[in-house]
């Protein structure tokens, strides 16, 4: 189960989640329960679709305009969707809000171990204290119906803490197909060419940062370097901006990626750039390690400690702080190796999390058998 699920009205919502069942179904029978409302729905719909050991069950139900009635549909499609599942063991819930009490209902259904894997950012001290009372208590009931949570970073399960304080939280990282994200054929010196892969969301991946510090380096290069952009959502206003600060030639955008594509991106690239304000992970830079190439970032999520092996962190902000590093990849001020880089990043291989995974459900096997 998960708050975020890849659906038809938002096909790459937790599609890293999506990712988890089809690792875990190649141990296990594993089936994902989602409801979601859709305004085109009058009735109830349910989608199914089954790949090998893994079963995918989609319950899309009316959006009302009355809370109280929207929470009834939401409770009636997943009642519906609990008709359809005959026997399970555990369960492995991501993200606690919004739906964290579908969890704990489900747990109570079965009666079997809950473990909720968290990969949630609105634990930030910025946005914590502005939680609303229903969302504490969400939690806080959720949790009550927990055997275990799991961080995917100790950047999370830091700002998780205060919301669990006698709670011991375990850090199983978010993972990349190490067969998939290869090894980069070259090991680049002078590193001119760029990219970027977020949502550009303002709240939280900074683009204007992202987009200033590009600009800068491009004028003081010499006009001798590139920036690709990776993104799902629509890019109409960075392009418009691109064309007004004449460097429109130097900027491309692409839109949503499959991993493969990623891969190859990052290894037709000499370097990821990420400019956020909050990560709770930051799987694109696990991605850039495995594949050889180096990054530059602010301090967040799994670059929160990077060390200059695997490179360079930059100030929130910072425009010249942004600017600089830049350069100094171009100019080949710093260098980096590219077994060095992918070795680092074989802590978040699909073979390393899954072994992870597998221990700590045989824990609660156990307990529960």
């Amino acid at each position: 189960m998960s708050s975020w699920f890849p659906t038809r009205i938002d096909p790459y919502a937790g599609n890293f989640v999506e990712r988890f069942a089809h690792l875990l179904s190649e141990k296990y029978e594993v089936t994902v329960l989602h409801t979601m409302g859709d305004k085109n729905c009058s009735s109830i719909e349910v989608d199914e679709e089954e790949i090998d050991n893994l079963r995918i069950i989609r319950i899309y139900h009316r959006i009302a305009s009355n809370r109280f009635m929207h929470w009834w549909l939401q409770r009636k499609a997943l009642h519906k969707g609990l008709l359809m599942l005959d026997h399970i063991d555990l369960i492995f819930a991501h993200v606690f809000l919004p739906r964290a009490m579908q969890f704990a209902r489900v747990q109570r259904y079965f009666r079997v171990p809950l473990i909720v894997m968290e990969h949630g950012s609105y634990y930030r001290k910025k946005l914590r204290k502005n939680f609303l009372s229903l969302h504490q208590q969400v939690i806080k009931r959720g949790s009550r119906h927990t055997s275990e949570i799991v961080a995917v970073s100790n950047v999370l399960r830091s700002d998780m803490q205060p919301l669990f304080p006698t709670t011991k939280i375990q850090v199983i990282p978010n993972f990349v197909d190490e067969q998939i994200f290869t090894l980069r054929e070259t090991n680049p010196v002078g590193r001119k060419k760029f990219i970027h892969i977020s949502t550009l969301d303002k709240n939280t991946k900074n683009p204007a940062f992202l987009f200033d510090g590009f600009l800068n380096a491009y004028l003081e290069s010499g006009k001798q370097i590139s920036l690709t952009v990776v993104s799902d959502q629509n890019t109409d206003e960075w392009q418009k901006w691109a064309r007004l600060n004449s460097c429109a030639d130097a900027i491309t955008f692409t839109g949503p990626c499959e991993w493969e594509e990623v891969s190859q991106l990052l290894k037709e690239h000499d370097a990821l750039i990420l400019t956020s304000e909050y990560e709770t992970f930051s799987i694109v830079i696990a991605e850039a390690w495995l594949t050889g190439t180096p990054v530059i970032s602010t301090a967040v999520g799994i670059a929160a400690n990077m060390t200059e092996a695997l490179g360079i962190k930059i100030e929130q902000n910072n425009i010249a702080d942004l600017k600089h590093a830049i350069l100094s990849m171009v100019n080949g001020k710093v260098t980096f190796d590219k077994e060095v880089l992918r070795s680092f990043g074989m802590q978040f291989s699909k073979e390393s999390v899954q072994q992870q995974l597998i221990e700590l459900f045989n824990k609660h096997f156990i307990v529960y058998d």
